[in-house]
């Protein structure tokens, strides 16, 4: 949703039409924060489901305020979350399992539903509502269980995610099978140096993700043979209602990532109606892993713009802003919608305004605010945009019929 703020000056290239999406580029990477630390080893616990265990880790549960539910991918388990593990742990209520099939999960033996286990475990540790953070496949169950149970998300933080309904392309699945074809004569350390030699999955050398992946898979083989083929998937297929997830959301995809999942993080950004879409440097599909630090300082600004307090507002109090605004040759249409603010220009996608007091409102998926300026009458007579490096766009009401 928030081009406005990524680009350099938002209001000067609407003017053109032209908005080019400006990832937040992440900074580059000490060896040390490369090196993604492990945590103490896992203990956990377990939960029964459908005569099966599944394995989980909580933490943090005496923490006030957030709380975070972490889905690892479709090639390692809850392990790739050991770098941001202890980190997210002092600050929220964290819990992290193993999907059937991974770690130290039972294997799926009939079909199953994720999105209920998912319930089941957030139940279990007495999350009533979470921010999720996927990665890969993960991304795509936590778009699953944001349209199963959106009253159990507040917030979506997505790291190379996949979408279920949208076709893998034959490059991206004849990759899989390569890597993976050593499985089948039982050669696990083979296919363990093809995925950690993969180029899509960490940018660069990075000796120590690459050995940390290579390991990981030589100790789970199993997670090699996972697949989903018992998973139950949402119907109709979730790439359809994308729209229908009403959440803030945000999307990172390294750089080096494979283009299947550009293609997927493209059709998120185009429907979601509060989303943004970060490209970040010299990182592949598992930049949990590559840049564990820099993760964890992004989500943690998420928490702040996803979670900020709204001022209480009454739907005939926000009709006074709606009208008619201008910027440079542009008219922006500021209009209500299920309670709240619409911002609109033409070509650009909704943006949805929270207020933060009776004039002032901001955005939750990016920095900056929006003000409503009024003159001695009473009469609001400006939109004044103020961006996060402490400049002001000016947007003048032109509206004749506009309200006192």
């Amino acid at each position: 949703m928030i081009r406005w703020l990524v680009c350099v000056s938002w209001m000067s290239l609407a003017a053109t039409g032209v908005c080019a999406q400006a990832p937040t580029p992440a900074p580059t990477a000490t060896a040390a924060q490369s090196e993604s630390p492990r945590a103490a080893p896992a203990v956990g616990e377990f939960i029964t489901l459908d005569g099966q265990k599944l394995w989980y880790e909580e933490c943090g549960a005496a923490n006030p305020g957030t709380s975070v539910v972490l889905l690892h991918d479709g090639l390692v388990d809850s392990i790739t979350w050991d770098g941001v593990w202890e980190r997210l742990c002092t600050k929220y209520h964290v819990v992290r399992y193993d999907r059937r099939g991974y770690g130290r999960s039972d294997p799926a033996k009939t079909p199953f539903v994720p999105e209920d286990d998912l319930y089941k475990v957030m139940r279990e540790v007495h999350m009533d509502r979470a921010i999720i953070m996927g990665n890969s496949s993960g991304g795509a169950l936590a778009l699953d269980f944001a349209l199963a149970h959106p009253d159990m998300v507040e917030a979506l933080f997505l790291i190379g995610p996949t979408v279920h309904g949208m076709a893998s392309s034959d490059y991206f699945n004849e990759r899989a099978a390569k890597n993976s074809a050593p499985m089948d004569r039982g050669d696990v350390k083979a296919a363990a140096k093809n995925w950690s030699e993969d180029r899509f999955i960490f940018a660069g050398e990075a000796p120590p993700a690459r050995k940390q992946l290579f390991d990981v898979l030589v100790q789970n083989p199993q997670v090699l043979k996972a697949g989903g083929a018992l998973e139950i998937r949402p119907s109709p297929p979730t790439a359809m209602r994308l729209t229908q997830i009403r959440v803030p959301t945000l999307v990172l995809v390294g750089e080096d990532d494979i283009a299947d999942v550009f293609a997927f993080s493209g059709a998120i950004e185009a429907a979601l109606p509060m989303v943004t879409f970060e490209v970040w440097k010299d990182t592949g599909h598992l930049i949990q892993i590559q840049r564990p630090a820099e993760v964890v300082t992004r989500f943690n600004r998420f928490v702040s713009q996803t979670t900020r307090k709204e001022f209480p507002l009454t739907d005939l109090q926000l009709a006074v802003y709606a009208g008619l605004y201008s910027a440079f040759n542009r008219t922006g249409t500021v209009t209500v919608q299920d309670h709240h603010l619409v911002l609109e220009f033409p070509g650009d996608p909704y943006y949805w305004l929270f207020p933060s007091s009776e004039t002032k409102f901001f955005l939750r998926t990016d920095d900056g605010d929006i003000e409503f300026m009024k003159d001695a009458g009473g009469k609001v007579v400006e939109m004044a945009l103020h961006y996060s490096d402490g400049s002001v766009i000016h947007c003048a009401r032109i509206d004749a019929a506009a309200p006192h």
